[in-house]
């Protein structure tokens, strides 16, 4: 079973992860900004010179396996309440009711804010690039299981719906601190399969502000999360063999 993990060159949890399953093969793939992990093949997956006749990103993954499987955690500060401003966040602008979705923010609106219009800018276009890349990867690969994670009331959900076009059929809501970790994060693992995943969403010990880590800390998923995603998986791919050689 060919997995690729896209994005999961910080603390590599998907990777650790699988390590408990020897029927997946993974490839962990993506940028470490901490610079303080080997373990993943080095890509940068918001590359665009694609554009000016550079063809890296595709010509680097085409060398790989064909996945049967696509993890994704694309960066999602550019779209996290977390970054909370006056009608949106620190990247995106929203009035209700209004005829888009998304609107850029003008440096203006950053004259009273905690948050820098540069890095805003900078993160707001690496987040839509990463987004963009990804769905882009699934559709060209096809894989017969994809699974994108993020923050549950992230706005990266409504972009890849409305403005990339693309429908995700399960969401998949889950808690991290349902699986031991320090902070109760709702996130989403939306799919085009169902995961069955605990939705107690138990209490924290620490908020969200609160959380001190690094990045690739902050953007750890708890192992025991994946090692009930896993078995899914596995299950899931097992039962489209046996249904195809019934076919046959």
């Amino acid at each position: 079973m060919i997995v690729w993990a896209l994005f999961d060159s910080g603390n590599g949890c998907y990777t650790q992860a699988a390590k408990a399953f020897p029927q997946m093969q993974i490839y962990p793939i993506g940028i470490d900004i901490k610079r303080k992990n080997q373990h993943f093949i080095s890509l940068n997956l918001g590359d665009y010179s694609r554009l000016f006749g550079n063809h890296t990103l595709f010509k680097t993954l085409d060398r790989l396996p064909k996945p049967d499987v696509i993890l994704a955690s694309p960066p999602c500060e550019s779209w996290s309440l977390a970054s909370g401003m006056k009608n949106g966040n620190a990247c995106w602008r929203q009035i209700k009711p209004t005829p888009s979705h998304f609107r850029i923010r003008k440096r203006a609106d950053y004259t009273k804010a905690r948050f820098n219009y540069d890095r805003s800018f900078l993160n707001r276009i690496n987040g839509e690039l990463c987004i963009y890349n990804t769905i882009e990867i699934i559709k060209r690969y096809q894989p017969k299981i994809y699974i994108i994670e993020n923050p549950a009331f992230g706005r990266i959900w409504d972009y890849i719906e409305h403005i990339l076009g693309f429908g995700i059929p399960f969401d998949n809501l889950t808690y991290y601190s349902d699986y031991g970790y320090i902070v109760k994060k709702p996130t989403k693992f939306k799919s085009n399969i169902s995961l069955r995943l605990s939705r107690q969403g138990f209490p924290s010990k620490v908020t969200w502000e609160m959380f001190r880590g690094d990045y690739n800390e902050r953007s750890n998923i708890p192992l025991a999360l994946l090692k009930e995603i896993y078995p899914q998986i596995i299950q899931y791919l097992q039962d489209s063999t046996n249904d195809t050689k019934e076919i046959i």
